[in-house]
């Protein structure tokens, strides 16, 4: 989120969060938004620092699909990590190297366990 235009310290020109709103609304479940994942959600968007972006993009055809960013997200990937614009990935192939990537916080623990567990 840009920062505020100075009209009001905690809003800019469209109405929207501005970044110190964003930062304080993280780990803040948002039942209208997310349902019964609220709480997940918050508890994910609290340990990675960074607000979960939509999970859903507008597809070719003008229905909701799944959206790459919001995989990387859940994965606990780094922001653009995959869907880089520069990268100029489709979003078929995003989700297709995704999909085959490895969850680093699960990889760790699999790692700890294996190299700990003669200790």
């Amino acid at each position: 989120p840009p920062p505020s235009d100075g009209r009001d310290p905690e809003r800019h020109g469209d109405g929207g969060a501005n970044l110190r709103t964003t930062i304080a609304a993280l780990g803040q479940p948002d039942e209208q938004r997310w349902g019964g994942y609220a709480a997940a959600v918050a508890r994910w968007e609290l340990l990675l620092g960074r607000p979960a972006p939509e999970p859903t993009q507008t597809g070719r055809h003008g229905k909701p699909v799944l959206a790459p960013p919001f995989v990387e997200w859940l994965m606990g990937l780094p922001e653009h990590w995959v869907t880089d614009p520069t990268l100029g990935l489709p979003r078929t192939t995003a989700l297709r190297v995704l999909g085959n990537g490895v969850v680093p916080a699960q990889a760790v623990t699999a790692l700890r366990r294996l190299l700990c567990q003669h200790t």
